[in-house]
């Protein structure tokens, strides 16, 4: 039927309709660098689909519909965890922890941090509490969030307890991290969901999944603003999440909205340390050293500096635009003034272009940030989300730099809720992402004949096979390319053969190395004549397996000397287009297609 008047019908909203799957609860989990929060959704088979964002949290009583929690635990001398979230800041919290010795755990996201996005402002870590690792952090604080939701879900939904005991075991848990995070970072994050009760050895694989916070933001976009019907095939939109401590960049293009919406990477996403933390360090340095310079006892200059960051955090952060007119903190009570620094009743003057300072070294670098993910291509909006993302001047710098360029910023409205929880749900069940491009490139060292008078071959150490041939090892074998979209769906296939002496060889451990490549090109060479990994070049992974299954599969051959040996082919399958590296292993036998499974251990696991 024709369309006279060019209406064009908008993208069919997610998670709207009945659920016709197979019941089943989903919880969103986002543990951020400040705050954190926890959205779930009980999947009824046609029943209406509904996101329920855990609220009540303790400590919170009076702020009902807060869903938004600080990410705090306290532990005691004893080292077990006695305080969290909004508990954590009350007045009771910090008397107990003063009178008893309790340390306090904050900000550990930054921890887990991979070791270049840690190195990139010089961070000066909050340490960890004496004798407490992150992997007991992160699990204690998972723990937390688990029990509550429990309780939550159990008290507001009807047959609650009974429905959450009946899908407990196959419950699904989405975990949303910054686009930066790898296999490293994933590899942590479902140990500690294992540890914390969230899943057992068993289900942990299946049971947890993760998503790139910036697009989980974007589902939440489109579930909670009109973005959904300006979406049309070829468009592009980009999306900014600025959290606490990260924020992450993506452009997404539209390649379908019929019958459901389908987005695709336009490039390899970025990610910048440049969160709402690093303006409050730089409002605290100010403060400290006015303070200090001043010639206050050190005992005052700690407790007004603290005091001061708190009321920055709470009000001014908040609700600061970028006027040139003055500010103030509250750093103490009503009766202390130090006219001579600007302190007057308790209360610190700041002038408008001094808190502007305090932002722009994060506001400069996620523009930075945001310039190079929109360079030649036509964005039409960009989505700004994101705890840092409420910031009025933030927001202004955005629509002052971009609009004119003809992107339209878009904000949510909710700045009670994470939308990184709900859009981890609206995520599991739409996965609307088709394509991702990878921001290194992925491979595994191979080897080759011998070839004596290759001058790249000469100086390298020369393995004799079975099959009585010399090879050399260290070529590089691409799988897939930096910055170049893959479909989620697609599987890399590398050929591998292994050759025996024997029919009954040992196949119990098979081990690969898969390598990325950080910069741009395809190089032929992953390693060097001393047999070190070449520049740019990094150890990602190791997958492992266990071949014993493919023992039906072993070839007889006759080597180039006469000798008899054995040879078994197979292949490691990988796909890089989802949001964490799946693998598997297939082989033909007997004329039959056959998969096994295989475990991908990180090569530089992180500290537990």
């Amino acid at each position: 039927m024709s369309n006279p008047r060019g209406i064009i019908d908008p993208v069919p909203r997610l998670f709207q309709g009945t659920w016709e799957g197979e019941n089943k609860i989903v919880v969103g989990i986002d543990i951020g660098t400040t705050q954190s929060g926890v959205a779930f959704a009980f999947l009824e088979k046609g029943q209406e689909q509904a996101i329920q964002r855990v609220t009540h949290w303790p400590g919170q009583e009076a702020q009902g519909l807060t869903s938004k929690i600080p990410t705090l635990v306290w532990y005691d001398a004893d080292k077990e965890a006695v305080s969290f979230g909004a508990e954590a800041l009350s007045p009771q919290a910090e008397e107990d922890a003063e009178d008893n010795g309790w340390s306090l755990a904050k900000h550990f996201k930054l921890h887990l941090h991979p070791t270049s996005m840690r190195n990139e402002h010089g961070l000066n870590l909050d340490p960890l509490p004496p004798g407490i690792s992150l992997l007991r952090v992160y699990s204690d604080f998972l723990g937390y969030l688990l029990r509550h939701t429990q309780t939550f879900f159990e008290d507001r939904i009807i047959d609650g307890k009974l429905i959450w005991q009946k899908h407990r075991s196959n419950m699904q848990f989405i975990i949303g991290h910054p686009n930066g995070y790898g296999i490293r970072e994933q590899s942590f994050l479902r140990t500690s969901a294992t540890n914390a009760g969230l899943v057992t050895n068993a289900t942990a694989a299946s049971c947890v999944r993760f998503v790139s916070e910036a697009e989980a933001s974007v589902h939440y976009c489109i579930y909670h603003t009109n973005i959904g019907s300006r979406l049309q095939p070829g468009m592009n939109f980009a999306v900014c999440d600025a959290g606490g401590s990260t924020v992450d960049s993506t452009v997404y293009q539209v390649k379908g909205t019929r019958p459901l919406l389908e987005l695709e990477e336009a490039r390899a996403s970025a990610c910048v340390q440049a969160g709402g933390i690093f303006v409050n360090a730089a409002a605290e340095k100010f403060i400290r050293d006015t303070l200090t310079g001043a010639a206050l006892h050190q005992e005052d200059v700690v407790d007004y500096a603290k005091r001061g960051v708190q009321d920055f955090e709470k009000s001014l952060k908040r609700q600061f635009s970028g006027g040139m007119e003055a500010k103030s903190v509250e750093v103490a009570g009503s009766r202390v003034n130090y006219p001579r620094i600007g302190v007057r009743r308790g209360h610190m003057s700041l002038e408008g272009a001094t808190v502007r300072k305090f932002f722009n070294i994060c506001v400069k670098e996620i523009t930075a940030s945001v310039d190079e993910q929109i360079q030649g291509l036509n964005v039409s909006h960009i989505l700004l989300v994101g705890g840092f993302g409420d910031s009025p001047f933030l927001r202004r710098v955005f629509k002052e730099r971009y609009e004119p360029q003809g992107c339209q910023i878009t904000l949510t409205n909710d700045s009670t809720s994470k939308a990184v929880a709900d859009g981890a749900i609206i995520w599991s069940t739409a996965s609307n992402v088709s394509g991702r491009a990878p921001r290194s490139s992925f491979g595994i060292e191979t080897s080759v004949r011998f070839n004596s008078v290759n001058p790249d071959h000469q100086g390298r150490d020369i393995i004799t096979c079975p099959s009585g041939n010399e090879k050399i090892s260290g070529i590089w074998s691409q799988i897939a390319a930096k910055d170049v979209v893959i479909d989620a769906r697609a599987v890399a296939r590398e050929s591998f053969s292994r050759a025996f002496n024997t029919p009954d060889p040992d196949l119990s451990n098979f081990e690969i190395a898969l390598i990325s490549y950080s910069n741009k090109g395809e190089p032929m060479w992953a390693r060097d004549k001393r047999g070190l990994l070449a520049n740019g070049f990094n150890n990602c992974c190791t997958i492992s397996a266990d071949l014993a299954n493919l023992s039906g599969a072993l070839e007889p051959r006759i080597g180039v000397n006469g000798n008899k040996y054995w040879r078994l082919y197979f292949e490691v399958c990988i796909r890089f287009g989802g949001t964490e590296l799946e693998a598997y292993l297939e082989w033909e036998e007997r004329g039959t297609t056959r998969t096994g499974t295989v475990t991908i251990i990180p090569d530089d696991p992180v500290e537990e």
